[in-house]
């Protein structure tokens, strides 16, 4: 039997060609077109740089749908934090996003979102290990030019950043170090270890790193520099409780020179295309429409989901894209609201993170509504903006604010669609580097991070807050970051989960109901009030059912059961395994 292996032209899979002995080998042994074989391909610096781009496009497909309303990734990072309740139409609605949000007791290691998250992480890290295994060799003696130093050194990062990723989500998922054949069954790995491990992969690339060109350099936004590796290793050594490490793997980034906040005045640009490798900007995934895929739906990108947060407005502001249809509702906590309010109720962050109801209603320009209702009081009481109540009688999980920090324009939109933009997808940026050294130095009794928290402040227009402790970090970091995938994560390490997390299948839920309506009139009917948020709280009966965090078992994620299935030597995680 002759066997050959080749390689795809950007792609990892091997194909193999396999012939009888019956048949005469040397007819049977011809090049297969359009693919080289594994042997010939790993060589050049060409070749590095294109095993690398494979590795990227490989990450940014974490923003994926994967047979989901929402992206797991989304639905993993934020949606069990305390800054936001993860609605739908109805109660039941988007239950598999509902069951990480509420920690219901309904949730188990079959929910979509954990192997689309789990198995999505290892694709990368295989494409990283594959670039590895034949560019650096075992003691890096293949790695003969800089170019292919630093492209190893960019997938390590990236192979690093997966596996810390994997442990704070599911404790003690396998370490994968190299290509692995196809009967490897790999075995839990400390928890710890792995994220000490990350630490110590993120230090040994970062000599063959480039740095960012400066606060413009937008090409340096979206690949691995030395600023994205320290700022990714200091997150780390957070984690592993490392602050003298992480207060000197954070400072190189901040004196780099190489990273500014964004001015007040473009802060809510950071979310945006108009944004898109800002001085702020330390790693984001870099989002490219290519107008040579003819489905939109390949074409899509995590943030066309946030415009179904409004699917319920009878009409939608003329800044946000159009789009409706499914989706999911997520509203700001009555929780994060009050603290925000009772903060800094008139900033400039609390005015580009969130709206109230009835602002939402008269403080954009409605167009093709704005004509007849020129005063406020007017488009208070206009029957064809709102809420469509003849279609829902009250929003499920609103406590009458909507976010607006995500919310997608259509200056985002791709070219010639209504319904998918192409901004770049955030990883790390600045503000989160100085919080992080900021909580490192608050730790270690080190005024020094007092400058840091103070400038992520004043570009907010929040209070400043006068000494450095703890407490004024993780508020900031939470109002600063909300929705942003950080703040669960935090509350874990900090110890803080079991307490912040209560309210949540606890409390009752609140549902809006809009008083220029007769409540249950399906919209047929007005009341002669104008539009206003009147909250309902309601019991649906989740706490009952075993829902609410649970202290050592909702800190961290289960394997997923279809991976257990197919893997005997692993192992279900402690916090999951009764």
């Amino acid at each position: 039997m002759i066997m050959k292996n080749y390689i795809l032209f950007g792609a990892a899979a091997a194909l193999t060609l396999m012939a009888t002995t019956s048949c005469k080998q040397s007819l049977l042994d011809i090049p297969q077109k359009g693919v080289i074989a594994i042997e010939d391909f790993y060589h050049t610096d060409e070749e590095a740089e294109s095993a690398l781009i494979s590795c990227y496009a490989q990450l940014i497909t974490l923003d994926g749908m994967n047979g989901s309303n929402t992206p797991s990734w989304n639905a993993l990072t934020r949606a069990p934090g305390d800054e936001l309740y993860w609605g739908g139409g109805k109660a039941d609605d988007v239950h598999t996003e509902q069951e990480i949000n509420e920690f219901r007791g309904s949730f188990n290691n079959n929910n979509k979102h954990l192997a689309n998250v789990y198995k999505k992480l290892y694709a990368i890290i295989y494409r990283c290990n594959l670039l590895m295994d034949n560019f650096y060799g075992e003691d890096g003696e293949l790695c003969d030019s800089d170019v292919k130093k630093q492209c190893v050194a960019e997938a390590r990062v990236i192979r690093a950043w997966c596996h810390f990723n994997l442990a704070i989500m599911f404790y003690n998922p396998p370490l994968v170090e190299h290509v692995l054949p196809g009967d490897a069954r790999p075995v839990n790995y400390d928890h710890d270890e792995l994220i000490k491990w990350s630490i110590k992969e993120f230090q040994i690339a970062e000599p063959d790193l480039p740095e960012r060109k400066g606060p413009g350099d937008k090409l340096g936004a979206v690949r691995i520099t030395k600023g994205a590796c320290q700022a990714f290793c200091g997150k780390a050594q957070l984690f592993d409780k490392d602050y003298a490490g992480a207060k000197a793997s954070l400072k190189k980034v901040i004196a780099s020179g190489n990273y500014e906040l964004t001015p007040t005045a473009q802060l809510g640009e950071l979310f945006h295309r108009a944004g898109d490798g800002n001085c702020e900007k330390v790693f984001e995934f870099n989002v490219v429409d290519n107008e040579n895929i003819s489905s939109t739906s390949s074409r899509y990108h995590y943030q066309r989901n946030q415009s179904l947060f409004f699917r319920q407005l009878k009409a939608f502001p003329d800044i946000t894209i159009q789009y409706v249809g499914w989706g999911n509702n997520v509203g700001p906590t009555k929780k994060f609201v009050d603290a925000m309010l009772e903060n800094e109720p008139n900033s400039a962050r609390r005015k580009l993170w969130f709206i109230s109801y009835e602002d939402l209603l008269t403080e954009y320009p409605y167009s093709l509504l704005d004509a007849k209702c020129a005063t406020k009081e007017e488009k208070l009481m206009d029957p064809n903006r709102g809420l469509d109540f003849n279609k829902y009688d009250e929003l499920y999980s609103n406590y009458g604010y909507f976010w607006i920090k995500f919310l997608p324009y259509q200056s985002d939109l791709i070219h010639n669609s209504t319904t998918v933009t192409d901004e770049n997808r955030i990883i790390m940026r600045y503000a989160e580097v100085l919080l992080m050294y900021a909580e490192a130095c608050a730790v270690t009794n080190d005024n020094d991070g007092l400058q840091y928290l103070q400038m992520v402040q004043r570009r907010a227009e929040a209070p400043v807050s006068e000494t450095l402790t703890l407490d004024a970090v993780k508020k900031e970091k939470w109002f600063e970051l909300a929705w942003e995938g950080q703040r669960f994560f935090d509350l874990v390490r900090w110890g803080d989960a079991e307490k912040e997390l209560y309210f949540k299948c606890h409390d009752l839920t609140p549902y809006l109901f809009d008083k220029f309506y007769v409540y249950g009139s399906k919209g047929k009917k007005k009341s002669g009030l104008p539009h206003e948020a009147e909250i309902h709280y309601i019991d649906n009966g989740w706490d009952k059912l075993g829902g609410g965090f649970k202290k050592n078992h909702n800190e961290y994620y289960p394997i997923p059961f279809s991976v257990l299935e197919i893997n005997p030597e692993l192992k279900q995680n402690p916090y999951w395994a009764d």
